[in-house]
């Protein structure tokens, strides 16, 4: 229901002048003129001090015919009325039907607002001022005015009044917060937007301008959107994989919207100017039964998309994978595996911490992580399984063919010689004289003991040992059944040459071992309290020689040796085992290929002296040896090691190895077992080895010639000065001999 003024506007009989009924100067009559269908108001002929407020709200009145009143409550207004003065500079032509919409238009400039109260012949205007305590008095007498006839109060700012906007695409919600954001009143007229969610529309409330410039905005926004209709497209592939081409695609394509959208500020980031709505998102699929791409996306991005097809679906000579298989021809894939991997590992960890420590500052990074390379082994076949880009690949791959190569092999010849002799002497004399009493007789009684005999208690009844080495002689007393004197003297001498010729074929860097060990069993007991457990335990004695070679450059080896030689001390006991002397070395030596040197030796000279007899006696000289024992140990002992590495770089050198090795098997064990193991070996030139012959001409086995272990003599095929002993000045060595 549209609530309107009745403007009433009736001629204005013009009189000389106008007469204020309160008594204000006169006002010229030339202030408005009638000038047909508009009025001119002039107020050039008034002095500087102006038309007053009340002199203009009269000149309305009397012009429009409209009833006005005055807000009596607002303190003051008539003074203020009047203390207001109109001031216009230059003529003014009003139309005669906006005549009251220009006297609201001057009277809010002065802070005063006009207040409807009743309608039609009832209707009276209050003037009152735009103050927020005359808000509930301006809002309560607001008139509502259709949305269609707002336009008509767009020039009353004096005029408060109420409409409702219907809405038919826009949120009510979301366009009331964007207009109160945008617009907002700072004037405190109480103007608002209220959203009217439930029925789809705005109620607008202000005086007239605000709700006539506000439903116009509302209007505007409340457009049907432009929707963007997606494209389809069906493509078939000639060369690529329809599921592989798909993920690439779809990344490819986020990219490049990426991209748009963030160059582009004006489009909001939805990569489409001047347009509110969201870009149609890209979709892609495979399609595996014809090899084909199911493509939506937005019209204007189809062309691109087309075309980055049209680029990845070519034909690929050489395919490339990131899949690779890496056959190693002299390493072990298992050793190689860890190795790599903890090498990875390290480099990518480097790599993150500089990336790290570089923040904004260095280069920038591809936006996709980069795949890290992935080692896994096949033993069957020694081979690597690497997965890495091509990139990573092909510096993984020098890498591997670096590491794999053929290392040269080292060939360690070893002679340990060990001499010794044994030399033990005793010479002893015993005397006994025991004579049984008879009845209550007493007789006298002597003996002497000096190890020779063995007793049970009585002297006479001693005997002596009928193993005893030696020469022993005495006297035998049958009718006592005795022995009252006993000479025994014994001399031993036992002398060993030992001679043990290890040898292995060791890798470069790679440890080598020789075990040549004797057993020796003895029996244990164990008792408890009520029986008695036996057992066999075996004692070992022999040779451990471990060698660990490394080359280094101009031939030369650095040997890391660890020997053990031990022997059995004597024959085990049946409850006891063997006392064995145990002899170690331990020494790192450079040499040169081909070198035959001393490394280490081992000298014993045990002496041992005793005397047992009969005090003072046995100390006269010469006859002292009459009245007791002496004996005397002597034992020597010499350890040498002998060795010669030899660094083979071909097998060829390998094969002549064999050949001599097979050559000395066949003199120990004959041709024809030799042959049992290597069918094709000929002994026609064989090495250390004399060939004689039979009767009847044909080749006879010689004999081994160990005579160059006998005497080892220095040899070197190059390289730096060493010792005459063959060891260098960097050389360590420990020398041990346990017991």
């Amino acid at each position: 229901m549209l609530l309107t003024l009745s403007l009433g506007l009736v001629p204005l009989l013009f009189q000389p002048v106008f007469q204020d009924p309160v008594g204000d100067p006169e006002v010229p009559a030339s202030v408005l003129q009638d000038d047909g269908e508009y009025y001119t108001l002039d107020l050039s002929e008034l002095d500087e001090a102006g038309l007053t407020l009340r002199q203009f709200i009269k000149i309305c009145q009397v012009n429009t015919g409209l009833n006005f009143t005055l807000d009596e409550t607002s303190t003051g207004i008539r003074g203020k009325l009047e203390a207001h003065k109109l001031l216009l500079y230059g003529r003014k032509r009003i139309k005669r039907e906006e005549f009251y919409s220009f006297f609201q238009i001057m009277m809010k400039i002065h802070g005063f607002v006009c207040v409807q109260q009743g309608s039609g012949d009832l209707a009276v205007i209050v003037i009152t001022e735009q103050l927020a305590s005359n808000l509930v008095l301006i809002k309560s007498n607001a008139i509502y005015v259709d949305v269609e006839d707002v336009a008509t109060f767009a020039d009353q700012p004096g005029t408060y009044l109420f409409t409702t906007v219907p809405l038919r695409y826009a949120d009510p919600v979301d366009l009331g917060t964007k207009l109160r954001t945008a617009i907002g009143t700072t004037s405190g007229d109480n103007s608002a937007f209220m959203d009217l969610g439930q029925e789809r529309a705005m109620l607008i409330q202000g005086y007239g301008p605000f709700v006539a410039a506000s439903v116009r905005m509302v209007q505007i926004l409340d457009r049907k959107p432009e929707y963007i209709i997606p494209e389809f497209r069906k493509v078939r592939l000639r060369e690529a994989s329809a599921e592989e081409l798909s993920e690439l695609l779809a990344e490819l394509v986020d990219n490049i919207t990426a991209g748009s959208s963030s160059n582009n500020p004006t489009s909001g980031g939805r990569g489409r100017q001047n347009q509110p709505e969201a870009r149609i998102a890209t979709n892609i699929v495979a399609y595996p039964q014809d090899n084909s791409l199911l493509i939506t996306s937005d019209p204007d991005l189809m062309d691109s998309i087309l075309d980055l097809v049209a680029q990845l679906d070519t034909k690929v000579e050489e395919p490339q994978s990131n899949y690779h298989v890496y056959v190693l021809q002299y390493l072990s894939a298992a050793d190689l595996k860890e190795p790599i991997e903890r090498f990875i590992e390290k480099t990518e960890a480097e790599r993150e911490r500089v990336d790290r420590n570089a923040g904004g500052g260095g280069a920038a990074r591809a936006n996709t992580p980069e795949q890290k390379i992935i080692v896994e082994i096949h033993e069957e076949t020694n081979s690597l399984m690497v997965t890495a880009t091509r990139t990573k690949w092909a510096e993984f791959r020098t890498m591997l063919d670096t590491l794999d190569r053929r290392q040269a092999q080292v060939l360690i010849e070893t002679a340990l010689i060990e001499v010794s002799s044994d030399f033990s002497k005793d010479i002893g004399i015993e005397y006994a004289n025991l004579d049984t009493p008879n009845g209550d007789t007493q007789r006298g009684f002597g003996f002497t003991s000096v190890g020779i005999t063995s007793s049970d208690g009585i002297g006479s009844a001693r005997l002596p040992s009928p193993t005893a080495a030696g020469l022993t002689l005495g006297i035998f007393d049958g009718e006592d059944l005795g022995i009252p004197f006993i000479i025994q003297m014994a001399q031993s001498r036992s002398d060993a040459n030992i001679l043990s010729v290890p040898s292995i074929l060791v890798a470069n860097n790679k440890g080598g071992k020789v075990d040549s060990k004797d057993r020796v069993p003895y029996q244990t007991s164990t008792s408890s309290n009520v029986s008695v457990t036996t057992g066999v335990e075996w004692s070992e004695a022999g040779i451990v020689l471990a060698i660990t070679p490394s080359i280094s450059a101009h031939k030369y080896l650095r040997l890391a040796i660890n020997l053990e030689v031990s022997s059995f001390r004597e024959n085990a006991s049946d409850t006891l085992p063997p006392s064995i002397i145990t002899r170690t070395i331990q020494t790192s030596v450079n040499l040169p290929d081909g070198a035959t040197m001393w490394l280490g030796g081992i000298i014993r000279n045990d002496i041992q002296e005793g005397e047992t007899g009969i005090p003072y006696l046995s100390d006269i000289p010469i006859l002292g040896g009459l009245f007791g024992s002496t004996s005397k140990s002597n034992i020597k002992t010499t350890l040498f090691f002998f060795c010669t590495p030899r660094i083979l770089e071909d097998f060829q050198e390998l094969d002549d190895i064999s050949q001599q090795g097979k050559a000395r098997a066949a003199e120990t064990i004959g041709l024809d077992r030799v042959r049992m193991i290597d069918p094709a070996f000929d002994m026609e030139n064989p090495v250390d080895v004399i060939l004689d012959q039979d009767d009847n001409g044909q080749a006879e086995l010689g004999t081994l010639n160990l005579s160059g272990f006998a005497k080892p003599a220095y040899s070197t095929s190059g390289g730096a000065d060493v010792s005459p002993h063959g060891e260098d000045a960097g050389s360590e060595s420990t020398v041990k001999e346990d017991q």
